[in-house]
């Protein structure tokens, strides 16, 4: 299973890796999205024929944003590259003002069930003594 895992992990990896340079090639060439992408974003791939790899960057750009909440990682746009069919690309902001105000509220429920659990876990032992 762990090798399995590895080998997923490095197949999102080298395809992450090729789309960039595809896009970087494309840009040089033509720039049609850099015009759009904040300087110091986090891009991410997806497309239309590779459900696999747009999940797995969905999956990595939420707990990026996670990262920036809880603020272990350094605030930046998040925005994927989105192949919408055969070369036909755009760009899709994953840090617009309502995925951080879904993530803080996350992160703030979290905090206060964590934080309930505690005094309840404490409360118990207090009554156990």
């Amino acid at each position: 299973m762990r090798t399995m895992r590895r080998n997923s992990h490095t197949d999102i990896t080298d395809k992450n890796l090729d789309r960039l340079a595809h896009l970087l090639i494309d840009e040089m060439g033509a720039p049609s999205l850099s015009d759009r992408i904040p300087d110091g974003a986090h891009l991410f791939h997806g497309a239309y024929d590779d459900l696999s790899l747009t999940n797995a960057n969905l999956d990595l750009a939420s707990k990026t944003l996670l990262g920036m909440i809880l603020g272990y990682v350094e605030p930046a746009a998040l925005c994927m590259v989105f192949e919408r069919a055969s070369g036909e690309k755009s760009v899709i902001n994953l840090s617009d003002e309502a995925y951080k105000a879904r993530a803080q509220a996350f992160v703030e429920l979290f905090r206060k069930q964590s934080q309930r659990s505690a005094v309840e876990q404490l409360s118990e032992l207090l009554l156990t003594a």
